[in-house]
């Protein structure tokens, strides 16, 4: 399993919110998972939060992820595993 940080939204929020999250891939790079519950820079010490915090700041090298959009995919995935598990 691949994780990194992105930045994140949902287009049909009440308000159009970016957070970071914590995002799960497999080994073809589709999201397979992502934290319900938007990230926290954290550290014992100093330099552990600095190293968690660069981490989340390359969340904005990539494109923003539309979680509507993202569960929506997850659910027709589970949906056609589903089937074929039935047949």
């Amino acid at each position: 399993m691949i994780r990194n940080y992105r930045v994140t939204f949902r287009a049909k929020g009440p308000v159009p919110t970016h957070e970071i999250r914590e995002v799960f891939y497999d080994n073809h790079y589709d999201v397979i998972g992502y934290e319900k519950v938007p990230a926290i820079a954290f550290g014992d010490i100093p330099e552990e939060l600095y190293e968690n915090f660069c981490e989340m700041m390359k969340a904005f090298d990539e494109p923003s992820l539309n979680l509507d959009h993202v569960d929506y995919l997850l659910k027709v995935k589970k949906e056609n595993e589903r089937k074929s598990n039935s047949n």
